[in-house]
Formats: structure tokens, sequence, C-alpha cells
């Protein structure tokens, strides 16, 4: 089994600065840590499960990276994109998961 790096891209941390600030606004402040927090740990796990994911071969997805793979949250909201180059996985964006074609 190989453990990558994980780098999360300037575009998906904007997309988490974007989420963060609505999940602020609608539920209490601990209730947003939580769920900011788990998503953490999702992008997290890329360091072990990136291999378990096939490049994607949605156009929308691959116009993103040309070997862009897709990890769906636990509840199936947000669709982590993301790529491998060498020893490291790279998050391009993170996308409400049913914008995604």
């Amino acid at each position: 089994m190989r453990i990558y790096n994980v780098r999360v891209l300037q575009s998906a941390e904007a997309d988490i600065d974007n989420l963060a600030d609505f999940l602020f606004e609608k539920l209490s402040r601990e209730g947003a840590y939580r769920y900011l927090d788990s998503m953490r740990n999702e992008v997290l796990s890329l360091s072990v499960y990136a291999d378990c994911f096939s490049e994607s071969h949605s156009k929308m997805i691959r116009a993103i990276h040309p070997h862009a793979k897709k990890m769906v949250s636990h509840n199936h909201k947000w669709a982590y994109i993301f790529h491998i180059e060498g020893d490291t996985v790279y998050v391009d964006r993170i996308l409400p998961s049913k914008t995604i074609a």
C-alpha cells in the first residue's frame, strides 16, 4: 500500500472558504467546525485511498485536470476532485456532487 502526501490547491481552499461561510451562517459554531473537520479528515484519507479511485471519464472533471479522479464524501454531498503526481495527491476542487455530470 502506498501512502501519499496530500496538498490542497488554492482552488479547493477557496471552495472550502465559501462552504465555511455558508456553514457558519446556517449551523452553530460547533456544528460548523465538526462538519469542516469531517471534510478535512476525508481529504486526508486520500493519503491512503487515492489509488482506489480510477481516472474520471467525465468531461467536466477532466477539464479541471486531465488525470483527475473523484471521491464522493460520506454523506454524498461533496465530490473531492484530485490527481496524483509522484508521491503527492493534489486536491483540485471540492464541489457539490449533484453539480457533476
